[in-house]
């Protein structure tokens, strides 16, 4: 054998044992595929759905889709035999049962690659089709909750699943439409509660709060939070949370307190949905007396993606002591891309101002912790007294936090004189220079967080 055909060959050898894997999707051992039934003769998901697809949308995604084919060998797992299911079917050896059963396994893999490129590329329609007409449940299932994650106005598409799907799908469609809460859901949500599936009662009672509607307000606190079922009153406990009304604080802050671990942490998860100014406070306050719950309380503020989130983190690393914990923070700070400049108030008798100049107009005073966001430092110092000595600052102007103790989103500004601060700023990682030399470790990049008092 020549040198150029044992090249070959281990070239070809390479290509084979380095073939990629997308996707691990079996059928369920409890549940043949199609005993009674059978295959239709070729059956495409992906290609079907491409085919009956908007023009615009197709047209629009043209070069988003050319680099995957679900025909594509390589798009497809291997067994643990090392063959993928689009070999075997090639075999002439197979058993009609064989035979049913990879084209099964195939257009389960197909169809869920067809969902997760469509759901990539924002091809509702295309989703929308897949969830009510796909022959596989699970791919049905796959694509209704793609359309919950999305989270744009495909409820008519969750609908018509519930009244006309099986059960596993039906599921998913509830769960989808929890996640998204539309008005229009509710007289599904109420029957919803009455079904006799487990999950299905539990996605209600969650999606009913989100719709923000009386009535579904009056049953989770006259029925759901006095289940005495466990995961309907943590359902409804979630419910209560999307309303975002103080009232309810004190519910919350009942099952924080008391010994139940699972009602603690879903209290913890509704204190960072209600999303008001004394909801965090609330968070801000448990992390130090359960540090236990640290990791809970960090994941439940940052799902409070205003500027409150990134004061009550602010406030946080003023007390805390634990390095995982200031990592985590700043991970959070990270995500939200908090790359600015925060002041926290250090004394008890600060104040704003209207102008930056000691004989500007006062606004109002400041209390110690209080975080702003600093848009802007005055060009001139000044000379000020505080307390019993004079001090020469800056004045900066602050995005500070409204005094309203409902509100989830109000900011005003205002002037403050640079002795009543504590400065951090809050920088981005180091990106890595586009011509490093190869063979030289990359450093580890890390989001700093500089300090002036």
């Amino acid at each position: 054998m020549s040198l150029y055909s044992k090249l070959k060959n281990l070239y070809l050898c390479i290509i084979l044992c380095s073939s990629p894997s997308l996707v691990d999707l079996k059928a369920e051992s409890n549940a043949p595929p199609y005993h009674n039934a059978d295959l239709p003769g070729q059956i495409d998901a992906s290609d079907n759905f491409a085919e009956n697809s908007d023009p615009q949308e197709s047209a629009t995604n043209e070069n988003a889709s050319d680099g995957l084919s679900v025909d594509d060998p390589r798009n497809l797992t291997e067994e643990s035999d090392g063959v993928s299911s689009y070999e075997k079917i090639k075999r002439k050896d197979l058993t009609p049962q064989e035979r049913q059963e990879i084209e099964y396994d195939l257009l389960i893999k197909k169809g869920i690659l067809s969902v997760f490129r469509a759901e990539t590329e924002k091809r509702y329609k295309t989703l929308d089709r897949i969830a009510l007409t796909h022959p596989i449940p699970r791919v049905r299932a796959a694509a209704v909750l793609a359309i919950g994650r999305i989270g744009k106005g495909r409820v008519k598409t969750l609908h018509r699943v519930i009244e006309r799907d099986g059960e596993a799908v039906r599921q998913a469609a509830y769960k989808a439409l929890a996640d998204i809460g539309s008005p229009s859901s509710l007289n599904y949500f109420f029957s919803g509660i009455k079904s006799n599936d487990p999950d299905i009662q539990f996605s209600s009672w969650r999606g009913m709060g989100k719709t923000k509607d009386p009535s579904a307000r009056d049953a989770l606190l006259r029925q759901g939070i006095r289940s005495s079922r466990r995961e309907i009153v943590k359902s409804s406990i979630l419910g209560l949370a999307a309303f975002q009304i103080n009232e309810d604080l004190k519910l919350f802050k009942t099952y924080l307190n008391s010994d139940d671990l699972e009602l603690q942490k879903t209290a913890i998860e509704a204190l960072g949905i209600h999303k008001t100014r004394a909801s965090l406070r609330i968070l801000e306050q448990t992390i130090e007396t359960k540090p236990e719950f640290a990791k809970d309380i960090i994941e439940a503020i940052g799902n409070n993606t205003s500027l409150y989130g990134a004061y009550s983190f602010i406030r946080i690393l003023e007390n805390s002591t634990s390095e995982e914990l200031t990592q985590r923070i700043l991970a959070q700070l990270y995500l939200r891309k908090a790359f600015y400049q925060f002041g926290t108030v250090k004394v008890e008798n600060g104040f704003s101002q209207e102008n930056p100049y000691p004989t500007s107009r006062k606004l109002r005073d400041l209390s110690a912790g209080e975080v702003g966001k600093i848009l802007k430092k005055n060009d001139r110092r000044f000379i000020q007294k505080i307390g019993d000595k004079f001090v020469e600052d800056y004045y900066y102007l602050l995005l500070l936090e409204s005094k309203n103790p409902e509100s989830y989103y109000e900011t005003f500004q205002s002037w403050v004189f640079g002795a009543y601060l504590k400065i951090r700023t809050v920088t981005a990682p180091h990106k890595e220079p586009k011509g490093r030399k190869v063979g030289k470790s990359p450093k580890k990049a890390k989001l700093q967080i500089h300090s002036r008092f």
